[in-house]
């Protein structure tokens, strides 16, 4: 068979095209923030009393960092939770009758009720990040937890008879059928979950209004309490610089990690 020859197939050609989109995209988002903070800093502050100099480039670095640490610590324990809970849930029919109305009444509560809870039950042993990785972690969870069960579902009948057949099974079996068929799955719920914990970080962060008699000091540093103590304390040019790294941050995040993701895991779906 004579396979025709494409400029755009060569690997190379293909990884040049990839990465040229990416630095393309990488560039309209960074367009977009600085075009989306000079029009906040004409809105907010119309006298233009925007003063450059109290921004404190460390500061804003790492609280950016701080931030994307309890982030990401949150969504690994997630991860680590949420894979197992769901092959449970979804490993027979009783446990699934049993469970997942449990799972769907639990996910269905608002997790900032749960938030005074645990920082009162955190902040009694000093343990300040725990509580926000703790609350960030509640909110990511049932979105991994439910794909993932419905991914379950999606295994084809004759496969499992396959590995039935085959005494394929334990290890063997989870490592070549059911990650496999759960991966397409994780990686959307991780998407959902990773959004999701970036509209609780900025509350998770900002611990002093959950404690009683609470101040500013008690927040952990951050991108979510720079933008609510910067704008209470009327810091405008602080609120801007924490809101575009932030925006740059969600962008790059999906630009680089979630985008591949998702076309990695294309590779993965039944047909």
């Amino acid at each position: 068979m004579i396979r025709i020859f494409r400029y755009h197939d060569h690997p190379r050609i293909r990884l040049q095209t990839t990465l040229a989109r990416h630095i393309i995209a990488i560039g309209i988002v960074i367009a977009l923030a600085v075009v989306m903070t000079l029009v906040i800093i004409h809105f907010v502050n119309p006298n233009n009393a925007f003063d450059i100099t109290r921004i404190s480039a460390r500061e804003v670095i790492t609280a950016t960092i701080n931030t994307l640490f309890r982030m990401f610590l949150a969504y690994v324990l997630s991860l680590v939770v949420s894979v197992p809970l769901a092959l449970l849930i979804a490993s027979t029919p009783q446990m699934q009758r049993i469970l997942l109305p449990i799972a769907d009444v639990v996910q269905s509560v608002p997790v900032l009720a749960f938030f005074p809870i645990v920082v009162v039950f955190f902040t009694a042993y000093g343990a300040f990040e725990a509580a926000a990785i703790f609350v960030i972690f509640l909110t990511m969870i049932w979105n991994i937890v439910f794909p993932v069960i419905g991914g379950l579902q999606t295994i084809p009948d004759d496969i499992n008879s396959a590995a039935f057949v085959f005494n394929v099974k334990g290890l063997a079996k989870f490592w070549y059928i059911t990650l496999p068929a759960i991966f397409p799955f994780v990686v959307t719920g991780s998407l959902l979950a990773w959004a999701q914990g970036w509209t609780v970080v900025i509350v998770a962060e900002v611990l002093h209004t959950y404690i009683p008699n609470g101040t500013t000091s008690q927040d952990l540093l951050g991108l979510g309490s720079l933008l609510v103590d910067s704008n209470a304390q009327g810091k405008t040019a602080v609120f801007v610089a924490a809101l575009a790294a932030m925006i740059v941050l969600v962008a790059l995040i999906n630009v680089l990690v979630w985008q591949p993701l998702l076309r990695m895991a294309q590779r993965y779906r039944f047909d």
